[in-house]
């Protein structure tokens, strides 16, 4: 049985600039960001400004069977959970396996209970924990006043999985499979990395999301994995009876200059390439969330809008459905695993040759990470534009990718690569060769 707490918030920046420095002293934690007053997204699908929850208290991990043990775990528990789901998750649910480099071993899923979970408005702070009044007092006023010791990085170099001419022969190729009909579209990703570095996660991620002030930034610690994210893809997300789907396919570059900015956004706009992307992927998930929903209710609250944020403009769709009470979240995630804007259609097919051709297994890049609550509601995002951290290794790794059309031109589909990662390259002062 959790207890409840109110305080007031005097500076929202600072608190969550302290809480991010305070998951040092923890191996699990996770904070999840919308940044909503700085982003032109609807706020109606946003409960709070910010969730942050650390101090394991139980936690699950899994490699097969994987969601009927969280179903268990959670019916059993009813209480908050925070992680992952992997992309690597497909193979328990598709006749698949990944035989790919993998330096950042994750498992299908890992999730942790929470000692303390804060729930973050501009003024409000809401502390659900186990712990009594005196003992959260005590533990406010030391996030509050924790002097920050800001250690910077220095700069990064990051090596090409492969190099740019194989990033363009393999375009060409998949663009063969799309004609030949063996799928319509498929995203296809590529890895920097770099071994033996070393990092403060907790600057990295203030960083970056001062940069792109993303609607799902992640900053989640598992045992000796980090992620740093910038995300602006939710996966899914279960209010009640209500499910939601937002996926991104169409993404243009922003111009510091008014009128060039307003071409730009209005070329994306009308870009034929784009909107067949996101009207396919539309599809795709129709399909997907009409397996659980109730008879007619899946419907396309908008298709391929056109959103502003800091560093590109995406073109986003919003699909949703109503379930039964009856539905458990499990069987929700189960049937729309993975989330179609990361694979391609149709998905089988299309995940079938990510496999053959991505040289990195993509592991927790491209999987989701989010809550579930005590009630079986739940909000995930999708994890692209971050950084993945192992802490024993020391690797680090950065992947990012795109949706490969008829339409695609390869060396287009990699300077679109190069546009949504560049916050993260000039976060670590990385200069990118064209070799």
């Amino acid at each position: 049985m959790r207890n409840k707490f109110t305080y007031r918030i005097d500076n929202f920046d600072e608190l969550i600039t302290k809480l991010v420095y305070y998951t040092k002293g923890y191996k699990f934690s996770c904070l999840l960001h919308s940044n909503i007053s700085n982003v032109k997204v609807p706020k109606k699908y946003f409960q709070y400004d910010a969730i942050f929850a650390f101090d394991s208290i139980k936690s699950i991990k899994s490699n097969n069977d994987s969601f009927n043990k969280i179903q268990s775990f959670h019916n059993k528990e009813k209480d908050w959970l925070f992680g992952y789901l992997s992309y690597d998750l497909k193979n328990e649910l598709y006749d698949l396996s990944s035989k790919n480099i993998d330096n950042i071993n994750v498992d299908n899923i890992a999730f942790f209970i929470p000692r303390h979970v804060f729930l973050i408005n501009k003024n409000s702070l809401y502390i659900e924990s186990i712990d009594s009044k005196n003992k959260i007092d005590f533990l406010y006023k030391e996030i509050i006043n924790q002097n920050i010791l800001n250690k910077k990085t220095k700069a990064i170099t990051l090596k090409r999985r492969e190099s740019k001419n194989s990033y363009l022969k393999k375009v060409k190729k998949i663009k063969d499979h799309i004609q030949r009909g063996d799928i319509y579209e498929m995203n296809f990703c590529q890895e920097f990395y770099n071994k033996n570095v070393c990092l403060s996660t907790q600057d990295l991620f203030l960083r970056l999301n001062r940069t792109t002030k993303s609607p799902f930034a992640s900053f989640l610690n598992m045992n000796n994995i980090s992620l740093i994210g910038a995300s602006p893809e939710r996966y899914l997300l279960k209010n009640r009876n209500e499910i939601i789907s937002q996926p991104i396919k169409g993404t243009s570059k922003r111009s510091l200059i008014e009128k060039e900015d307003e071409l730009l956004f209005r070329n994306l706009k009308s870009s034929q390439k784009d909107l067949s992307e996101n009207i396919m992927i539309v599809d795709l998930i129709r399909n997907d969330l009409s397996r659980t929903a109730l008879n007619a209710s899946v419907k396309v609250d908008k298709l391929c809008g056109v959103y502003s944020f800091n560093n590109v403009h995406q073109m986003i769709s919003t699909i949703s459905s109503l379930v039964n009470d009856d539905i458990h979240f499990t069987d929700i995630i189960k049937t729309s695993f993975p989330m179609g804007s990361m694979t391609g259609a149709p998905k089988f097919k299309a995940m079938n040759l990510i496999e053959k051709y991505e040289d990195t297994r993509r592991g927790l890049f491209s999987g989701s990470v989010g809550y579930i609550t005590p009630l079986g509601d739940f909000d995930f995002n999708v994890v692209i534009r971050s950084l993945l951290y192992d802490y024993k290794s020391k690797y680090l790794s950065v992947s990012v990718g795109g949706a490969i059309t008829c339409k695609s031109d390869p060396f287009e589909e990699y300077e679109e690569c190069l546009v949504k990662v560049k916050p993260i390259f000039d976060l670590l002062k990385f200069v990118l060769d064209e070799k």
